[in-house]
């Protein structure tokens, strides 16, 4: 197995003590055990991630379209043909050449914080997910060389899966953080929707 650890900080060495003993139980029977199912709270943290970044993806691609409006004084479809990752780079565009009076810090904020957290959407979207043993951690797998390779740039050896390791409780902050996040976007969104009905 090759590994990244998800997470930094206060819970970085534990997390790497995880990843060792992962890689130490690859091939054995130790590894069906300290790797369970996940449970229906894991499965809702899991959607509720995924459908909060789907949810930021539309809101920016609503503000990009709107700030183009205003900027070029013409509608244009292009904020709706974007890959993903170029969403959230457009949206910082839209709002640095903005002249309208609104918060394009708030803006640029939420969307670097919406770039780190793309993370959870990608790995939790095509990655299968187990609860490590000791109750506290997702372990997310692939056995896929390109989402490997995405991940962090090292090719994934024939039959190796490659592992992200994340803490249950620093994954629930992370999603309060998400929603606020988009929660300032909605706000917005709605904002400028209603001061175009009233140009």
């Amino acid at each position: 197995m090759e590994a990244k650890s998800s997470m930094i900080g206060s819970a970085e060495e534990e997390t790497h003590k995880i990843i060792r003993q992962l890689e130490a139980a690859e091939g054995t029977p130790e590894l069906s055990r300290l790797l369970l199912g996940i449970d229906k709270k894991d499965f809702a943290l899991i959607g509720e991630l995924i459908q909060m970044y789907c949810m930021a993806d539309v809101l920016c691609r609503g503000l990009i379209a709107m700030l183009q409006d205003r900027r070029l004084g013409a509608s244009t479809n292009s904020a709706y043909s974007l890959n993903d990752a170029d969403v959230l780079i457009h949206t910082k565009i839209e709002a640095r050449g903005t002249t309208l009076n609104i918060d394009k810090t708030g803006i640029i904020t939420a969307v670097e914080a919406l770039e780190i957290h793309r993370v959870f959407r990608n790995t939790f979207s095509h990655w299968v997910v187990k609860r490590h043993s000791n109750g506290k951690h997702l372990v997310a797998l692939s056995k896929s060389a390109p989402d490997a390779k995405r991940r962090d740039g090292i090719t994934l050896e024939g039959g190796k899966a490659k592992l992200m390791v994340f803490q249950i409780d620093l994954l629930m902050a992370e999603l309060t953080k998400i929603k606020d996040h988009c929660r300032f976007l909605s706000q917005l969104h709605a904002y400028l929707e209603g001061a175009s009905a009233t140009l």
